[in-house]
């Protein structure tokens, strides 16, 4: 009897022990399970968590950083409208705001923060009632420094941005206009007083119907005025700048304005690659204005003057096209010592017309197809004298020029000027006319002689050159003291291609050309060129197109799996004039000739290490066309892996518990039936 007690003891402990593993098993997975989720959950809340922003809806927000001031960046930020810190890596940003402004207020004011980095952006500042007679402000920023306007809309109020006393300060992409729907119109897009070093770019401004301008600097200087957009100022200018200097004002788009680009006592400064078009008044305007550049811009179909300086001194305008202008290309009002040179001045009423101006240079123009005079002298009051006329070009003007006052210069010591009505000769061929050329009051003593086309030298491509559907390069050498423009054809002249320096042919153009075409037929390419005196020359080329090899890779397919044995490979070529067919797995240090589909060679594939291969298929034809496809795979050899038991842990749980039971039963029965026998 003892010993059965003993027995079921036994038996009792071996089954508590296998219950308390088995009751651990689960625990402990179903809490690294729990916990798993937990840290999932919180990674993924704080994740989101952190690209949390405030935005919101308000009248206007006011925030003061002087010393003591309870609106402060600190304030702003406990009132949940910026994040940030104010460093430059993490800026203090008020994002995502929509302002919708009361009568009389400014909707976003930011004063007296010179140490903190801040952008304003992707903020909504309107006036959405219908009438407003007080003045309105969408951003105002006074006392500032390193803060940033970005990507803003401000319309239907007085002023959109004003900036005073203000430096270092980006204001870019940001767009500003007037809503005509509403009788409370702006005056200024963007105005800037008493401040300097700013980037004002790529920001549009359009609509404005009042007395005011697009942006407007006053008494600013060494500011940055690029790439903006500015149109439709009914009363003012796109562009002004008053009493400010040094700012260059670049690659602006300026049209259908009162004004486009206006500088009133302003000096030192660059206007350069702007277009000014369409304006119903001047296109450029200089007022009591001297030493600014005014450079390579375009300049055209303005109703009054493509260029009007009054009272402005020792400004040179270089290399501008100027246009289509109803009155005059450029007009000079009491200025004197300007520099006129390199411009084209072309179909404007007057070319260049001179009023009670003097000592002023005009060299290298080309003065062309002006519906009255190319050059204007005129006599009124004291005159226009002194002023010098050399190398310029005079075509097709209805008056190439008149001298009122008899008192100008119409050569240099050893050049005049060219004129297409001049009837002399040049029998010393030195390319200066033999006799005077006389006109309108002036006399050229060395007038420009010059009958030579242009000369185009062929380097690349030869003639029956092999050439692809990808388009080919091209060097060519143009020789012409007076050069204007050179340009060519590839499609009999359906579309010419201007351009300044060699480069490739245009790929659309070949692509379509290529296409319509057979293998083996002629490309006809015709280059041209011409010089100021209208003078043309052309030189032509003749290549072959050259249909490639097509090589499509059937097997094997992208990103397979391969081991110990190397692949095999099928791919198709499609070439007339087939030459050779080659593979490489190593960058090409190695490369394998093949002429049927068959298997990588198992040497190589041995000494490749496990990983990725690109394997790039080559042909080329007899005619010189070498093209290549490839396909990545993978080596990879299997390792032996113990075995697992491959299922989740409630199913391994249960067999492991069948298992045990299992074992326990007939160890139980066996001592069953003992006890039996002893009984």
């Amino acid at each position: 009897m003892l010993k059965n007690n003993k027995r079921k003891k036994g038996i009792l402990l071996l089954l508590t022990v296998l219950y308390i593993l088995i009751a651990s098993f689960f625990v402990s997975g179903f809490l690294i399970d729990s916990n798993r989720s937990f840290r999932k959950g919180k990674i993924e809340f704080e994740s989101k968590n952190s690209k949390l922003k405030s935005a919101g809806t308000y009248t206007n927000i006011t925030i003061d950083d002087r010393p003591g001031s309870p609106n402060n960046w600190a304030w702003a930020k406990a009132q949940s409208l910026v994040t940030g810190s104010g460093t430059l890596l993490d800026p203090y940003i008020i994002e995502g705001h929509i302002l919708n402004m009361s009568s009389g207020t400014i909707g976003l004011h930011i004063t007296n923060s010179t140490f903190s980095y801040f952008i304003i952006r992707n903020n909504i500042i309107q006036w959405n009632q219908l009438t407003n007679i007080l003045d309105m402000t969408g951003i105002f920023l006074s006392n500032i420094t390193k803060g940033k306007i970005v990507s803003n809309t401000i319309y239907n109020i007085t002023k959109g941005i004003h900036l005073n006393n203000c430096s270092n300060v980006k204001i870019i992409n940001n767009t500003i206009y007037d809503n005509t729907l509403s009788s409370n119109h702006m005056r200024e897009g963007i105005l800037v007083e008493y401040s300097y070093y700013l980037n004002i770019s790529k920001n549009i401004v359009y609509n404005i119907s009042l007395l005011g301008n697009g942006m407007f600097l006053n008494s600013s200087f060494s500011n940055e005025i690029t790439d903006n957009k500015i149109y439709d100022i009914e009363n003012g200018n796109g562009i002004k700048l008053e009493n400010s200097n040094f700012t260059k004002v670049s690659e602006n788009i300026v049209y259908n304005n009162e004004v486009g680009i206006t500088l009133q006592e302003s000096h030192n400064n660059i206007i350069s690659r702007n277009s000014v078009s369409n304006n119903t008044d001047n296109g450029l305007v200089l007022g009591q204005s001297h030493n600014n550049s005014i450079l390579e811009n375009n300049i055209n179909d303005n109703t009054q003057d493509g260029i009007n300086m009054v009272n402005s001194n020792n400004n040179p305008i270089s290399k501008n096209h100027i246009k289509d202008n109803i009155l005059n290309g450029i007009f000079l009002s009491n200025s004197n010592d300007n520099i006129i040179s390199g411009n084209k001045i072309q179909n404007n009423d007057d070319g260049i017309n001179l009023y009670v101006s003097i000592y002023n240079r005009i060299y290298e123009n080309s003065i062309d197809a002006n519906n009255n005079r190319g050059i204007f002298a005129d006599d009124f009051g004291t005159g226009s004298n002194y002023n010098l006329a050399y190398w310029n070009f005079f075509t097709g003007n209805v008056i190439h020029a008149i001298d009122a006052t008899s008192t100008n210069y119409w050569n240099f010591t050893y050049i005049g000027n060219y004129w297409d009505n001049y009837t002399g000769v040049d029998t010393d061929h030195n390319g200066i006319g033999d006799t005077n050329h006389t006109f309108n009051g002036g006399i050229d003593y060395l007038p420009i002689w010059d009958l030579d086309l242009p000369t185009i030298n062929i380097i690349s491509p030869s003639d029956n050159d092999l050439v692809g559907r990808t388009a080919p390069s091209f060097i060519v050498e143009v020789t012409d003291v007076y050069l204007e423009d050179m340009w060519y054809t590839i499609d009999d002249h359906v579309n010419n291609i201007l351009f300044t320096n060699n480069e490739t042919f245009d790929q659309t153009l070949w692509e379509t050309l290529w296409d319509s075409i057979a293998e083996m037929s002629s490309i006809y390419i015709i280059f041209y060129a011409n010089d100021t005196f209208g003078h043309l020359g052309s030189n032509n080329v003749s290549v072959i197109k050259s249909v490639a090899p097509v090589i499509t890779i059937i097997y094997p397919i992208e990103d397979a799996i391969f081991g110990a044995i190397a692949p095999n490979f099928t791919v198709e070529v499609v070439e007339s004039n087939l030459d050779f067919m080659w593979y490489s797995v190593d960058g090409g240090l190695t490369n394998v000739i093949f002429i049927t589909n068959g298997s990588i060679s198992q040497s190589i594939w041995d000494d490749l290490p496990e990983g990725g291969v690109l394997i790039r298929f080559y042909a080329n034809d007899s005619l010189g066309n070498l093209v290549f496809e490839q396909v990545h795979i993978f080596k990879e050899i299997p390792v032996a892996v113990p075995p697992t038991i491959g299922i989740d842990f409630i199913s391994t749980s249960l067999i492991l518990l069948i298992v045990i039971a299992g074992s326990i039963i007939p160890i139980i029965g066996g001592i069953l039936k003992r006890k039996r026998k002893n009984l």
